[in-house]
């Protein structure tokens, strides 16, 4: 939204209970010249192609454009809506999964919960966890490292962004690229 310039207004009724919310996005007209809005022109899909991702997120928006940006990096991503399938994906994929994106607040089974699972059946260390969210909460990434998670990404996500932190966690991990 900040990209485009836009704002955002929230409605509420008589209550004080949100019933509704106005987005407001300024859209150019005109030419952009090839200019980039989501990605610097060095973020490679070839350092990434063929990585496999498991993307967990309960919002189908979030879920769909995430899904687009890192198949935009060359992923082979497995997208699902909740903790439960989560855990199902990273199981019935055996040991080709390199990657969980995680949201770290979904319903029923949030994120943290979810890694506590995957970490208690799986290898401390396999598969990498990223979580993802929109909290501002002071100390998050420590709490996301305690866990047994591997990096975190703040929304809204932004293609070299989720670029650098796959890098970054698999670097870590004594991964090549």
């Amino acid at each position: 939204m900040q990209m485009m310039q836009g704002n955002i207004w929230m409605s509420t009724n008589s209550l004080g209970v949100t019933q509704g919310m106005i987005l407001l996005l300024r859209f150019p007209t005109g030419s952009y010249h090839g200019r980039f809005i989501l990605a610097p022109k060095d973020v490679s899909n070839s350092q990434f192609r063929g990585l496999k991702v498991v993307l967990a997120d309960d919002d189908d928006v979030n879920r769909t454009v995430t899904k687009k940006l890192l198949e935009k990096l060359g992923c082979q991503v497995t997208a699902v809506s909740s903790g439960f399938e989560c855990l199902g994906a990273v199981s019935a994929s055996g040991n080709s999964i390199k990657i969980v994106l995680l949201d770290l607040h979904m319903p029923e089974m949030d994120g943290f919960e979810v890694t506590r699972r995957i970490r208690k059946f799986q290898s401390r260390n396999w598969p990498l966890i990223v979580a993802v969210t929109a909290s501002a909460e002071e100390h998050i990434k420590e709490r996301c490292l305690q866990v047994g998670m591997n990096g975190l990404i703040q929304k809204p996500i932004l293609l070299h962004e989720i670029a650098d932190e796959l890098r970054t966690v698999l670097q870590r991990a004594g991964e090549k690229l």
